[in-house]
C-alpha cells in the first residue's frame, strides 16, 4: 500500500514563514551585555565574572571569581558570581551603590557600599576571606578602573570610590 501526500504551496509558505519567524525572534534576542546599562553574571568563559556593561555598551569586567574558599559553606564561584551580581545590579538600581569601601559585617570582612566618604558599612557586597587584605580586594574588583577611572579617596587609611558619575547615579 503507497500512501501519498499533497503539501499544498500555502502548507509550504506558512511553515516556512513560522520557521523565519522563529529564527528572527531567536536572532533579535538582546543578550545582557547588549541590552542595557546593569550588572549580570557573564558564565561564558571558564570562570564566572561579574560584569558591568555601561551607558555605553561596553561590558567592564568588575570581579573575576577564581577562588573556592566558600565552597564549603554553599558558595562556589558561580553561586558567588551570580549573587554578587544580583546585588550590585539591586543597589545600582535603588541608587545606593555610591560608594564602595571595606569594613566589617557580622564580625566579617566585606566589602561594601556606603552613602559618602567617611561613611559606614551599608549593604554588603561580598564577603572576604579572613586573611584576605581589604583593600587589596577592593583594588583587584576594579580592575576596570586602569582606564579613566574615578579617583581611590583614602580617609583613615580606608578606601572609598566614589561610583555615582561611572553608573550614572546623581551626586546629591
Amino acid at each position: 500500500m503507497r500512501v501519498t501526500y499533497e503539501i499544498s504551496i500555502i502548507d509550504t509558505v506558512l511553515v516556512g514563514g513560522a520557521i523565519a519567524l522563529a529564527a528572527t525572534a531567536t536572532i533579535n534576542q538582546p543578550s545582557q551585555a547588549e541590552s542595557r546599562p546593569g550588572f549580570y553574571c557573564d558564565t561564558s568563559g571558564n570562570k564566572p565574572v561579574t560584569v558591568y556593561t555601561n551607558s555605553r555598551g561596553v561590558p567592564e569586567p568588575w570581579i573575576r571569581w577564581t577562588s573556592n574558599y566558600f565552597r564549603d559553606a554553599g558558595y562556589n564561584k558561580l553561586t558567588r558570581c551570580q549573587d554578587v551580581s544580583h546585588r550590585l545590579e539591586t543597589y545600582r538600581r535603588d541608587r545606593d551603590l555610591k560608594f564602595i569601601t571595606v569594613g566589617k559585617m557580622n564580625g566579617q570582612n566585606v566589602v561594601c557600599t556606603a552613602n559618602q566618604v567617611n561613611g559606614r558599612c551599608e549593604r554588603l557586597i561580598l564577603t572576604l576571606k579572613p586573611s584576605e587584605d581589604g583593600v587589596q580586594a577592593l583594588n583587584n574588583i576594579l580592575a576596570w578602573r586602569q582606564a579613566g577611572a574615578p579617583p581611590l579617596s583614602k580617609s583613615n587609611r580606608m578606601p572609598y570610590v566614589d561610583l555615582r558619575a561611572h553608573l550614572g547615579i546623581p551626586k546629591e
